[in-house]
């Protein structure tokens, strides 16, 4: 938590945190008598941030149950890797063509570098951050802002929490391996080549988490129902 956060932000930060480091886990209900323990706040900030984050697609709130974190479904997972197939792939495009403007080389190569040695950590929660400053640096160097807005960071993370650990050691060695050639294309400025292999690199991901038994995947709404 930062101190200059107000209480709800610094809740759904807390949350968020859980998620990337694993401490919370997709279906996992979040139980707000827990939380204030936990926290040291009032009910009422969190609540505001369990609204929060209901709206980015993180929680689920039930009027009955509570809150829980969002456990996605097999349509979920494409319908979210689909538009980050098309963002990425355009922001990965639009780094390449500005790497060469500003510090944009320097950020760049310290983000992937951070990347690559989280993987030889071996740290889940180092290589989800890792990875998630590694697409923040990767949309800011491009410039657009509104593309910031898009990405779907939040819920790439609970896909990533969700599901990594059920892929198979080798598909997710080769989806590492992706990052070196992406970076070096947008190192060079190949804006074509960078967006064609990223669009590449989170196709494959979908299809590979698409191969998993329906056991590790939420249960579609009107099957729930």
């Amino acid at each position: 938590m930062q101190p200059d956060q107000s209480s709800p932000d610094q809740v759904a930060e807390a949350l968020r945190d859980g998620v990337r480091t694993g401490r919370y886990v997709p279906g996992q209900r979040l139980v707000e008598a827990d939380l204030t323990s936990e926290l040291q706040l009032s009910r009422g900030p969190i609540r505001e941030a369990l609204k929060r984050l209901a709206a980015e697609g993180l929680i689920e709130l039930h009027r009955h149950r509570g809150a829980y974190l969002r456990q996605l479904t097999r349509r979920e997972v494409n319908d979210i890797l689909t538009i980050q197939e098309s963002l990425t792939g355009l922001a990965a495009r639009l780094a390449a063509e500005h790497i060469h403007e500003h510090d944009h080389r320097a950020r760049f190569k310290l983000a992937h570098a951070a990347l690559m040695k989280s993987y030889q950590s071996r740290d889940p929660g180092g290589v989800l951050d890792a990875r998630v400053r590694f697409y923040v640096e990767l949309v800011a160097i491009g410039g657009n802002a509104e593309l910031t807005r898009f990405v779907p960071i939040p819920q790439t993370n609970l896909l990533r929490a969700q599901f990594e650990r059920h892929l198979p050691a080798a598909e997710r060695a080769q989806r590492r391996k992706d990052y070196p050639a992406m970076a070096q294309l947008i190192l060079t400025g190949k804006g074509a080549a960078a967006e064609a292999a990223m669009r590449k690199h989170i196709r494959n991901t979908r299809l590979a988490i698409n191969a998993l038994p329906d056991t590790v995947f939420a249960k579609d709404l009107a099957v729930r129902i």
